[in-house]
């Protein structure tokens, strides 16, 4: 004679297992979509200089360029802050390449996806532009 190691009855388990599945369904569905939220990335290398304002006062320049990828908009850098300086980039993947100057507002440009590379120098816009140091950095864009 078999001895029961249970003490649920035989057809119960099944139903036990059935409801715990079905709530777990249940909850999964309800659980929020994940998506990517935008990713700011600073360039790492400071673009270092002097610059004349229009007034023809000479200021120190030293900014870090900051980028704003998201994987909604694909193949779209936003170059985030003013910054007196010119960003010259270029896609690795691609081989295309552009100059933009970073505005107060975000500068929406279309880099296309991959690995870009950027090297920032002073802008020269009222007058007089000396770069000290280039800046530089690289960022992935989906």
């Amino acid at each position: 004679m078999r001895r029961r190691t249970s003490h649920a009855l035989p057809g119960r388990r099944m139903s036990i297992t059935t409801v715990l599945v079905g709530l777990g369904a249940l909850f999964l569905s309800a659980a929020p979509v994940a998506t990517a939220a935008p990713a700011d990335t600073a360039l790492p290398v400071p673009v270092v200089g002097i610059t004349t304002l229009p007034t023809g006062l000479p200021t120190l320049v030293y900014t870090q360029v900051t980028v704003r990828t998201d994987p909604e908009r694909r193949g779209i850098t936003e170059f985030v802050g003013y910054c007196s300086c010119t960003v010259h980039w270029r896609n690795l993947s691609t081989g295309v390449g552009g100059t933009v100057v970073p505005a107060v507002k975000p500068t929406p440009v279309v880099t296309g996806s991959g690995i870009l590379v950027a090297a920032m120098t002073v802008d020269g816009r009222s007058g007089v532009a000396v770069t000290a140091l280039p800046g530089a950095g690289t960022w992935n864009v989906p």
